[in-house]
């Protein structure tokens, strides 16, 4: 299988799906689909294709707090399940994907007036060190010394801080994980495409070699064409969308199966706070203020290194007051936010003028009138998962998050496998995505770094390192890019530490299609001081050129991109 995954792969991809009849259709590429595709795409003998109406992860699964955690907090809410779901996922992830998922020290502050006792939380650290049985390196352990957890965290406030439990917790680039783990069904097989709307369900019930069929149709959102796609079975993995897909099922019934109140979070993405170095950086949670003052209960606010020396601060539980592609910060939840961490960080001055980014998502909550294991239940939000089937046979994935989507995957291929009759190998808690272990990764950045190629001397002043990190074995197409023309190696901004190879690498290996895609979720550009729009011209004319892309298209990317980031810091 080739690992080009271009616009010409998804052209050949559409042909393939209207043509050819598939065993299983997901709908949906955020974190959920793609996890469920690549398991599809892993077990072999079943023949599997994922449409996405936007890009990848463009909704949800690119606008997370970019945690992988092993579920400390649910521990405090007494959900031991979801706890343990978590932690293992979260090992998976760091095995398959070292070069991703990447452990992070958090300090967990306790202020005097905090719901939890900081006697309570170290009761609760010691019992999750003994569930897991943490090794040396990421013991939860409490400190009580105040002026030892400001040195580890930076210049927060401590007039009333009895400590902090500092645990340990995993970060990932979400948009990026999402992408990898969709390369890697691609490599095995599965039929990927982004830009494809799914419309409607077509009412037949055809057999293809003795099987029942479903058909859907769909609609190539940049040509406009139109066309159906014929599958065994039909599964929606659309996060927060689910509900939209299931109003046009045949056997829908009328009643709503996710909720959107407490669904929409937003992050704000400011200079660091904390510590200034990547290798010193902690994240921090804290428990908020602004609650109390409307007697409503406390939530806690995260503080987490982001790259290139910036903080991503989160999260709110609102009710999204627009449509669920529409959603943005708006300027109560700006302020909220920024609030919280002034009152943390005292001495920085952090106003809407110092917010670098910022985006919101709406996560998929179960709603409280639906079922749980078997039994109706109500009074309840979920942050698990459901795998339901309505009688027309269309599979649903409800809730869920970006940690045990893995898992979540796997409980779904056990069942399609069954309905397939196919024998069931579930490989994705082993097999490493991007094709890079970690002894690989450890073994490769070694060998590069110290030799360089000796096919171009230019290459040994390459970063292959952080592309191996970033790219896992797609490094070595980027550095055949700088081999064949040495100006590929230059970066495009001094502030960055893109090169030029790695912008047409992201449409030749990672399936980006417009200027969008480049910035805000193949390179971060839009998470960085001045967001990319000095720069986008220019971006875009390099692209153009190596795309055959006209000047009213690139004229066009430039501006939708630009129009992209005003629309959301609409009201920053």
């Amino acid at each position: 299988m080739s690992t080009e995954f271009s616009a010409r792969t998804r052209a050949n991809n559409i042909k393939t799906l209207s043509t050819e009849p598939l065993d299983v259709l997901v709908i949906g590429g955020g974190i959920v689909g793609a996890g469920l595709i690549r398991d599809l795409a892993l077990n072999g003998g079943i023949k599997a294709g994922l449409i996405e109406q936007g890009d990848f992860a463009n909704g949800t699964s690119s606008a997370t707090s970019q945690l992988v955690h092993g579920g400390f907090r649910y521990l405090l809410r007494r959900d031991i399940d979801l706890v343990k779901k978590s932690r293992k996922e979260r090992e998976i992830l760091r095995r398959i994907a070292p070069n991703l998922v990447k452990p992070i020290p958090i300090a967990l502050l306790n202020y005097k007036g905090d719901p939890y006792p900081l006697t309570g939380i170290q009761l609760a650290a010691h019992y999750y060190n003994r569930l897991f049985k943490a090794d040396e390196a990421e013991k939860t352990v409490v400190i009580r010394d105040v002026q030892k957890v400001r040195g580890l965290v930076g210049t927060i406030a401590t007039d009333t801080l009895r400590g902090c439990v500092l645990l340990w917790d995993s970060m990932v680039d979400d948009a990026r994980l999402t992408l990898a783990t969709l390369k890697d069904a691609h490599r095995h097989g599965a039929i990927i495409t982004n830009y494809v709307r799914f419309l409607d369900f077509v009412e037949q019930s055809d057999t293809v070699a003795g099987n029942r069929v479903s058909r859907i149709a769909a609609e190539d959102v940049i040509s406009g064409q139109r066309f159906e796609i014929t599958a065994r079975k039909i599964v929606a993995a659309t996060g927060p969308w689910s509900d939209e897909i299931w109003c046009k099922d045949p056997s829908y019934d009328g009643v709503p199966r996710l909720l959107t109140k407490n669904a929409k979070g937003i992050h704000l993405v400011v200079p660091r706070c904390g510590k200034q170095h990547d290798s010193e950086a902690y994240g921090l949670i804290a428990c908020t203020r602004s609650e109390k003052q409307r007697k409503r209960n406390p939530r806690v606010i995260f503080i987490l290194p982001g790259a290139h020396n910036t903080s991503i601060v989160g999260t709110t539980e609102t009710t999204p007051q627009e449509a669920l592609e529409s959603v943005r910060p708006s300027a109560d939840e700006t302020d909220y936010l920024l609030s919280e961490t002034r009152r943390i960080f005292p001495d920085k001055s952090l106003d809407n003028d110092a917010i670098i980014a910022a985006y919101a998502g709406t996560r998929p909550l179960i709603a409280a009138n639906r079922y749980k294991r078997g039994v109706a239940r109500t009074g309840f939000v979920s942050r698990d998962h459901l795998i339901t089937e309505s009688p027309s046979g269309v599979m649903y994935l409800y809730g869920g998050k970006l940690t045990t989507h893995r898992q979540m995957a796997e409980e779904t291929v056990d069942h399609l496998a069954t309905f397939l009759n196919v024998p069931r190998h579930c490989k994705t808690d082993t097999v490493p995505l991007l094709n890079v272990s970690a002894e690989a990764l450890s073994r490769e950045s070694t060998r590069d770094s110290r030799t360089g190629n000796a096919n171009h001397a230019l290459l040994s002043s390459v970063d292959t390192e952080r592309l191996i990190k970033r790219y896992g074995d797609g490094y070595q197409k980027i550095l055949k890019f700088i081999n064949a023309d040495a100006a590929l190696a230059e970066p495009i901004t001094s502030s960055l530490p893109f090169m030029k190879a790695e912008l047409l690498y992201a449409y030749w290996g990672e399936m980006a299609i417009t200027l969008d895609d480049l910035l805000w979720r193949r390179t971060r550009i839009g998470w960085t001081p001045g967001q990319g729009l000095d720069i986008a011209p220019q971006i875009a004319q390099f692209v153009s050129e190596k795309n055959n892309w006209d000047q009213v298209r690139t004229t066009a990317e430039v501006e939708a991109y630009r129009e992209h980031i005003r629309w959301l810091n609409f009201y920053l």
